[in-house]
């Protein structure tokens, strides 16, 4: 148990370094981005000193560092600040509930890709050479070479225009829930899968090849267990211990490609919201969005490698004595 702790302390030490590294430098490169923000907001035809007044209530005469202090000193109070495009729309208000549809994305893509790349990627382990492999390695080479603008396109071509069963746009009508329009989700989750389901049903084959092809499992076939027993009893534990990681390491990219796939689709998520404040310069919601992405990888790559450390004996053991 000490040892456990020990480890789970070491991680969030890491974690907390690592967040404060990332938000500087996420709030330094939103601030040398080109072009000035209360031009943008107030546009072309605005005064000189209208700018300087907005700059001037905006804080924009600061320094970097002081800017950068006292944005990290309201973000751990919970403040995040207000939209620059949208005066005195608090970005609180706008975020959380662009978070909300997102992790419901998100859970829905993962829902269908875990599970699935998962069983096939034993299947291709186990039949090694034959043609269910081969067939499982051509799809996943193939999900992993296609986008996700490119698979999403194509989704829409067949579930949309060709057998019209599915709607073009992911957009919740104005008055309803996202949980009232389901079918908005499947597209999207869709895309997702495709690119995560060659990552993680390659990575399950060639851990299941390798412990099928280990000592013990040799042993337990030559003691004539059932093929089945073997695998599901001796050889699934330990190849999942790769895959666990894989999976974990991903979810954090999973949200980055969100703005991809929600664009594209016209999703009301974080993604989508990312790329509207990019396109209007907004830099308070940029900051707060980027972070928010940083720091949902940062914990999943945190609980991944806890996770991974208490499944396997031997990196606990070395995590308790480092």
């Amino acid at each position: 148990m000490k040892k456990i702790l020990q480890l789970i302390t070491k991680r969030m030490f890491s974690l907390i370094i690592t967040l404060v590294v990332m938000s500087f430098i996420i709030f330094l490169l939103v601030e040398i981005m080109p072009g000035d923000v209360a031009q943008m907001i107030l546009g072309q035809s605005a005064t000189e000193e209208s700018l300087r007044d907005l700059r001037e209530s905006m804080g924009l005469n600061d320094s970097v560092i002081r800017r950068y202090v006292t944005w990290v000193g309201n973000v751990i109070r919970g403040d995040l600040g207000t939209s620059a495009y949208m005066r005195n729309v608090p970005i609180n208000d706008l975020l959380w509930r662009r978070v909300g549809h997102s992790l419901i994305l998100a859970l829905a893509a993962f829902i269908i890709f875990v599970p699935l790349s998962i069983v096939l990627g034993v299947i291709a382990g186990v039949k090694e050479k034959k043609w269910a492999d081969s067939l499982i390695s051509f799809f996943g080479l193939a999900t992993m070479a296609l986008p996700e603008f490119v698979s999403g396109v194509l989704l829409i071509i067949i579930f949309s225009v060709q057998l019209n069963i599915l709607p073009i746009v992911s957009i919740i009508p104005i008055g309803e829930t996202l949980m009232q329009n389901l079918e908005i989700l499947v597209m999207p989750a869709l895309s997702i899968t495709f690119v995560m389901f060659g990552y993680v049903s390659r990575m399950q084959r060639s851990s299941m090849i390798q412990v099928m092809n280990s000592d013990y499992v040799r042993a337990a076939t030559l003691k004539g267990l059932p093929k089945n027993y073997i695998i599901f009893r001796h050889a699934l534990k330990n190849a999942l211990l790769p895959t666990i990681t894989i999976i974990g390491m991903n979810m954090g990219w999973l949200f980055g490609g969100l703005v991809v796939v929600e664009t594209l689709f016209g999703f009301p998520g974080m993604g989508s919201l990312l790329m509207t404040a990019i396109k209007t310069r907004d830099v308070p919601l940029i900051e707060a969005c980027v972070l928010l992405i940083t720091i949902i990888y940062a914990l999943s790559t945190m609980l991944t490698d806890i996770l991974y450390s208490l499944l396997n004996p031997r990196i606990r053991h070395q995590g308790g004595q480092s």
